[in-house]
């Protein structure tokens, strides 16, 4: 399965803030063994969010989505979502009842907002969010999956760790195993050298990753999540080869 993730929020292009979800997700839909090919970022903009699902859905099967469930005219997520899948929107009743009882207890009168906060698609999977007042989902149509997350990260990390990643587990029985050598006192031109066949090959994966005081270098192989361990043990040979030409490298 190729995957890729849809960060909206206009935050998010101006820099208020820094995008730690796609960081978060991509390291999940690793450990699953998922493929991610690419990550937008898109502000809180109707047709240019539209246009990125069209353009995911061309290259991806599945698309997350983070932000824009909120109650606010720019939270347009799920309208977006709604729109491109012909669907329509229902309120989640518990969700609704719940963002009254938040406002009666302030003494507010309910946001006009409130309704759109508490829906989710229409044949849709309802994804359950403990943490804040949005629901999320999951929705299939024509081999299209998508999931919709909230934007806070305290609510999407509990929302993956805890809904997405089990349900995406029925989705693939892969797992993609990795383990990073560190080397210091060599220039990364050199490494590059002296590794060229292990960076050519292709599963494993060999690639170099150049930090401020040395070179990180990260083998990985996809397979079956049964054959875990002969993973392992094909990554295990790999490292002690390239640790026969730098002794001095250290596993992080």
């Amino acid at each position: 399965m190729k995957a890729e993730i849809i960060c909206i929020g206009t935050e998010l292009l101006v820099g208020d803030i820094v995008n730690t979800n796609s960081q978060y997700i991509s390291k999940k839909l690793t450990d699953i063994g998922i493929d991610l090919y690419y990550q937008t970022t898109v502000g809180d903009n109707f047709d240019r969010v539209k246009e990125c699902l069209e353009i995911a859905f061309k290259r991806a099967d599945l698309v997350i989505t983070t932000g824009g469930l909120g109650p606010t005219i720019d939270d347009i997520t799920k309208e977006v979502v709604a729109d491109y899948f012909n669907e329509e929107l229902e309120v989640v009743q518990k969700y609704y009842d719940e963002v009254v009882e938040r406002y009666s207890n302030r003494g507010f009168d309910i946001a006009k907002g409130a309704k759109k906060e508490a829906s989710i698609l229409k044949n849709s999977e309802l994804l359950e969010n403990e943490v804040g007042l949005a629901p999320g989902f999951f929705y299939e149509k024509e081999n299209k999956k998508i999931i919709v997350l909230p934007g806070p990260p305290n609510e999407m990390t509990w929302m993956m760790d805890n809904q997405a990643v089990p349900l995406l587990k029925k989705y693939s029985d892969s797992v993609l195993l990795m383990k990073t050598l560190e080397i210091r006192g060599i220039p990364e031109g050199k490494i590059d050298e002296e590794l060229e066949k292990y960076f050519r090959m292709s599963n494993p994966t060999v690639a170099p990753y150049a930090k401020e005081k040395c070179v990180h270098v990260r083998v990985a192989m996809k397979g079956l999540r049964e054959d875990s361990e002969n993973i392992e043990r094909e990554i295990d040979k790999i490292v002690e080869e390239i640790r026969g030409i730098y002794p001095n490298a250290v596993m992080i």
